[in-house]
């Protein structure tokens, strides 16, 4: 057994710019073999792009509100202590309402497949002028 505390010393913060919009930082906190887990913080408006999981992928939300969707499917809500699965090869895309942070325990298996950007009028589109659903 190994016990941790805190993040590793070689795993650095950092702020994520490729396959996000707005301001995001993770840190991981788990690279084990397919295994990755990864604290993000989203400052409002902020959003991963379109990704897959061939794996899947759980969202524990700690603190703040935030909105999930899948490719076709509603913006559902997400507040702290929720926890959404995303099923193994579901599009989909997750990141702050427009008026409040998001603090979430990501946990994925396997490689991300990063799809394309969700931009800032479809954001708008889908989920309205900030309000949380």
């Amino acid at each position: 057994m190994i016990i941790g505390r805190g993040i590793p010393a070689d795993r650095v913060s950092a702020m994520r710019s490729a396959t996000t919009t707005g301001q995001v930082w993770s840190d991981i906190v788990l690279a084990e073999g397919g295994t990755r887990a990864l604290n993000m913080f989203f400052a409002p408006g902020s959003r991963t792009h379109w990704h897959r999981h061939p794996g899947g992928q759980m969202l524990y939300t700690v603190s703040g509100e935030g909105w999930i969707q899948e490719r076709g499917g509603e913006v559902v809500v997400m507040r702290p202590g929720d926890v959404v699965w995303t099923e193994p090869g579901v599009e989909h895309w997750h990141g702050a309402t427009a008026s409040a942070q998001l603090v979430q325990l990501v946990l994925h298996f396997g490689d991300v497949e990063w799809t394309g950007e969700v931009g800032e009028a479809e954001y708008a589109a889908c989920c309205g002028a900030g309000d949380a659903r």
